[in-house]
Formats: C-alpha cells, structure tokens, sequence
C-alpha cells in the first residue's frame, strides 16, 4: 500500500515538473519571439564565415565603432551617442556575439580576442580600413583586444567605463547560474519566461546610479532582447569566462603607441575607475584619462560632452 502511494505520489510530482518546465519554456519562447517583433533589427547585416552580424551605420567622415556592454545591444548607442558622432564621423555599431541580432560564436563564451577578430573582419567587409573603437564597459575589453590584435586598423581607443584591467569581486552569482551547463537552461528559461517589471526597473537604476536612466531608455533599448533565453546564456558566459582574458592582455598593453582616450564616471561602482581607467592610465603613458565627477556607469549618456571632446582629439592629425 505504502509502495503504491509513494509510486503514484512520485509519478503526480513528475507530471507537474514537466508541465510546469513546459508551460516555462512556452512562456519563454513566446516572451523572447514577442521582443524580436517589438525591437526589431535597426541596421544591416553581413555574414563573417558562417556567422551572421547585425550592425547599424550612419554619418560620414572618419570611422568609428562602437561596442556595448554585458547584456546590452547597438540600441544603446542609437538613442543620442550614435546620431551625435554621425554629424560628423562615420558610426558603426555592432551587436555583440549572442546579444541583439548576431550570432553566437560557439558556447564557451567568446573572448574578447575573438569578438575583436569578428568586427575587424566584419569592417573589412564594409570596406574601412581604419577606424577608431570605442568600447563601453565589457566592450571596452573587446575595444582593447582590437589595438593589440588589430593595430593595423585602429586609428585610436575610446573607452567609455570601460573593462580593461582585472579585479577582485567576482561578478554577481547570477552569470554563473546562466552559464552553467546544468543551470542555464532553467535559469534562463525561468528569468526569461517569468522576470518581473520591478527586476527590470530595479537593474536600470542600478546601472545608471547615481544618475537616472535617460528619459525613454527603457522604450527604446528593448529589454526584453536581453531577456531572452539564449542572450541570457551567452551573456552569462562571456561574463563568468572575462577576468583570465583581461589579465593576460592586461599584460600587453604597454607595447601599444596608438592614442587612447579614457571617459570614465568617477561614481561607477560597476566598473571602478580606480581598477580600470585609473590602472589603464599608468599602463600606457599617451592615454588621457577624464574622470567625470557625479557620473556613474554611464558616461555615454551622462558625459557626452567629454565623450565627444575625446573623439575630437582622437580624430585629430
């Protein structure tokens, strides 16, 4: 009697697991395919090897890239940064492997020696045969992997709180569990299907503190493109496998001659000046540091006028 209650009890439970990971997954799929609809691609495509890359191009005059951030996607520079250089400079912003519309590279998570190597070949598709890279936060580690690897076509770095030297405090616990092979999946599939608004407005606020979120951010970046299942995963392993590639191109940076231009908030408790920008200043003597007081992790959209005036230097003969 005992062994048949157990049985049937055991058999209920797995019924209702598995109705409730699918009911999860479905939830999710329709979530991620609903975001695709509502923030649709806002450039073009090219095709490197067998990966497809999404980027967006506007102006004209000198180049210059622009690469986000963990998590984030082109949109986060079509809102001002990106049209405010395209007055006078070329602008090309590229979504990063997994995130917006490009492709993942495979899932061990790109480093950023291969993400450089992606969009300098992506540039010589577009025909630029030199351009300055900027990079914000973890592109700023792709940005500086371009003038070691790629010097021939960097024209110069801007770093924009940018990731370039390696620290301490590992990231929070949750790019683990979305890296995980055993973890990412549900944790994905459950961040995805089920985040709440609150989770989005609270993650918002701390990314841009002390400063708010600039006015229609939220509308216009599309989060729900990050929420989705498979840039969750890809996110989270780029993340939890960065500090040993930073450290070993750390070491490199004092063979680089090209000009580069640090704007860093000296409120950014993400990405701290003192571990980065500061480290980054002493490693090679021709950058030129502009903390920015009263800005957090968001000088692109906060300092625009120091961001701008690094690009002027940077594109003078």
């Amino acid at each position: 009697m005992a062994t048949k209650l157990l049985r049937r009890t055991a058999i209920t439970l797995g019924l209702a697991l598995a109705l409730a990971s699918g009911f999860a997954w479905w939830k999710s799929e329709r979530n991620d395919r609903a975001a695709e609809a509502a923030f649709p691609p806002v450039g073009e495509f090219l095709t490197v090897g067998e990966t497809r890359v999404h980027y967006w191009r506007a102006g004209a005059g000198p180049t210059i890239v622009l690469l986000h951030g963990a998590g984030g996607n082109l949109r986060d520079f079509t809102l001002s940064l990106g049209p405010q250089l395209a007055k006078t400079h070329t602008v090309i912003a590229f979504d990063r492997p997994g995130h917006g519309f490009t492709d993942t590279l495979h899932d061990r998570g790109e480093s950023p020696a291969e993400q450089a190597a992606l969009f300098h070949a992506a540039l010589g598709q577009l025909g630029i045969e030199d351009a300055i890279i900027g990079g914000f936060s973890y592109g700023g580690s792709v940005a500086m992997a371009w003038a070691l690897n790629h010097p021939e076509t960097a024209a110069g770095v801007l770093m924009m709180n940018g990731v370039s030297n390696p620290w301490v405090t590992p990231p929070s616990r949750l790019y683990d569990l979305a890296a995980g092979t055993l973890t990412g999946p549900v944790f994905a599939t459950a961040l995805s299907a089920f985040a709440p608004q609150a989770l989005v407005d609270d993650t918002l606020s701390g990314l841009f503190a002390p400063n708010p979120p600039p006015a229609g951010y939220l509308a216009h970046i599309g989060p729900g493109l990050s929420l989705r299942r498979e840039t969750l995963r890809a996110n989270g392993r780029q993340v939890v496998t960065l500090l040993p590639h930073v450290e070993r191109q750390s070491a490199r940076y004092p063979t680089l001659t090209l000009p580069i231009e640090l704007v860093h908030g000296a409120d950014d408790v993400s990405v701290p000046s003192s571990i980065h920008a500061d480290v980054l200043a002493s490693q090679v003597p021709q950058a030129r540091l502009t903390r920015v007081p009263g800005v957090g992790h968001s000088v692109h959209h906060h300092a625009q006028d120091a961001v701008l005036a690094a690009v002027a230097r940077l594109t003078q003969p």
